[in-house]
């Protein structure tokens, strides 16, 4: 659609070549994925120490050594982030606790964050004179390379950390309660195959262009494609949302787009992009075509000139003998039958029942049945007053002046009957109006494969889907209220979705209820699939 910016900011370029990639809690508080974070131990696995993931459920990695038996020394768990092959940790902070009780006989723990910046420094707590606790966010700028740990020791004088030789149940604690790690990486998009109707010949109406938009592995994949005319932007969306993967969640502090993985967006994909002409002027039109990965960076993979005309006149479209004979712009009547006359002047509908048939009759000043002038419907999405009217669908008047046009479903919309003149700036009150309010059909299907994970699957069916393609919501029903379920997420271009969300142990054999819902836009009302149950598993 023209000027088609809503919802979507390409990423800046803050830094190019720059994803940052969230860990364990988002920006906004809610759960997020742990990818890249793996647990490990130095020195082999200790009797009474090890990890735990509880992030899904709003906690922390974290990482223990107890005190309730003998422990070796300098040895402990740790949680480690490996980047993707190729890329380059180049910034980020991580937000920790780290705690040591201390111990009697100079015996004690450390915990801290370890990283080739920092070795060993005033990121770690030490055990013995130095036991206490801090919280703190631990910046990753001037990071070198390699990998971040989150570790926790005993650290004895000898050779190992006796039982209950602690203060406290424990040597050390360390909790590692979000991260953002700024991942540089020199993978460009690039896009082949460039073709379609906006192309070929010369273009009028809806014109689409289709194109293969590709990035080389990890990533992060294709995040935007935007459509230039004339130094304007005719579109600006993303293809694809890859299930939801491929949605910011925000920027961090030094303004780098974040995501929950280091590869949101998918790596390849067919584009077909429904372009609207009927705003530009006919003519020649210089078209630029870039597309965007979700690191920021940028490639124009298209320059060239296209042609357009939609200014083709009523006349050399459809034969009017009456209107020629006349030699003006005659005034008609247009009479609804009474099968129209019946929907009143709003009616609200679903998608999948959103289509009409309007017919009737045009009549001159005189009162007499008009044969052979044009009639047509004309529809504006939505109720902005800023959109235009377009054809939607024509006809011309029988001999007994009888008429009869087809709308397709189709959204929220404005319709309008008028006679002998398809003006797309139909004046206020010109013809016979209709306002049809639509609500789109929304699906919902729910499977529990194993281990506290929940697939949530559908389809949102309703077109055209708009710019950026709309939001779905997962809820649960609690005694009170709906609530959310992890993140929304953007349906693909054919409207179907799908969201794994890994739910916490404790809900383990308990049955929920869940519903998908989708927000009001400017083109349909809010959307609510049919109720579905399923026990956790």
């Amino acid at each position: 659609m023209i000027g088609a910016l809503t919802g979507l900011a390409v990423p800046e370029t803050a830094r190019a070549g720059t994803i940052a990639v969230v860990s364990c809690k988002t920006p906004a508080g809610a759960p997020a994925p742990t990818e890249g974070w793996e647990e490990g131990w130095t020195g082999g696995p200790l009797p009474d120490a090890g990890d735990s993931n509880e992030c899904p459920s709003g906690g922390a990695l974290s990482s223990f050594v107890g005190d309730r038996e003998p422990q070796p020394g300098s040895s402990g768990p740790y949680w480690q982030y490996t980047p993707p092959a190729g890329d380059l940790i180049v910034g980020g902070e991580v937000s920790a606790f780290f705690t040591v009780p201390g111990a009697v006989s100079g015996y004690g723990g450390a915990s801290g964050l370890l990283a080739p910046k920092f070795l060993f420094d005033g990121a770690d707590w030490l055990g013995g004179t130095n036991a206490g606790s801090v919280e703190a966010a631990y910046s990753l700028v001037g990071h070198t390379g390699g990998n971040v740990w989150i570790y926790a020791f005993c650290e004895p004088p000898g050779a190992s950390c006796p039982a209950g030789g602690s203060y406290a149940w424990y040597w050390s604690v360390a909790d590692m309660k979000s991260a953002t790690i700024e991942l540089n990486n020199s993978d460009t998009p690039q896009a082949g195959s460039v073709s379609g109707t906006l192309l070929a010949g010369t273009a009028s109406g809806t014109a689409h262009l289709d194109l293969t938009a590709s990035e080389s592995g990890p990533g992060p994949g294709i995040y935007a494609v935007t459509v230039f005319v004339d130094g304007q932007v005719l579109y600006n969306g993303t293809p694809d949302g890859n299930g939801g993967r491929c949605t910011s969640v925000g920027h961090d502090s030094s303004g780098v787009i974040e995501f929950l993985y280091a590869t949101p967006c998918p790596l390849s994909e067919q584009v077909d992009l429904p372009i609207d002409t009927t705003k530009l002027s006919d003519g020649h039109h210089e078209l630029r075509v870039t597309v965007t990965d979700a690191a920021g960076v940028a490639e124009a993979v298209y320059d060239g000139t296209i042609s357009t005309a939609n200014r083709t006149t009523v006349s050399g479209l459809l034969s009017s003998p009456l209107a020629a004979s006349l030699g003006g712009e005659p005034t008609y009547a247009i009479v609804l039958d009474r099968r129209s006359a019946v929907l009143g002047a709003s009616l609200t509908r679903s998608f999948g029942a959103s289509a009409l048939t309007l017919s009737g009759e045009l009549r001159n000043p005189a009162g007499v049945a008009a044969p052979g002038v044009p009639v047509f419907l004309l529809a504006r999405a939505g109720n902005h007053p800023a959109n235009s009217f377009t054809v939607l669908a024509r006809t011309i008047t029988d001999g007994a002046g009888r008429w009869a046009l087809h709308a397709p479903k189709g959204p929220s919309r404005q319709l309008r009957i008028v006679d002998g003149n398809p003006a797309q700036d139909a004046p206020a009150g010109a013809g016979v109006g209709l306002t049809e309010t639509v609500s789109p059909t929304l699906g919902l299907r729910v499977r529990t494969p194993g281990g506290a994970r929940l697939v949530f699957s559908g389809r949102l069916a309703i077109s055209p889907l708009g710019t950026p393609r709309p939001l779905v919501i997962i809820e649960t029903r609690t005694s009170r209220e709906w609530e959310a379920v992890g993140h929304s997420i953007r349906v693909r271009a054919n409207g179907s979705y799908s969201y794994l969300y890994a739910s916490s142990p404790l809900t383990l054999r308990r049955r929920f209820a869940f519903r998908a819902v989708t927000p009001a836009t400017s083109l349909w009302q809010t959307g609510s699939s049919p109720v579905r149950e399923a026990v956790v598993r």
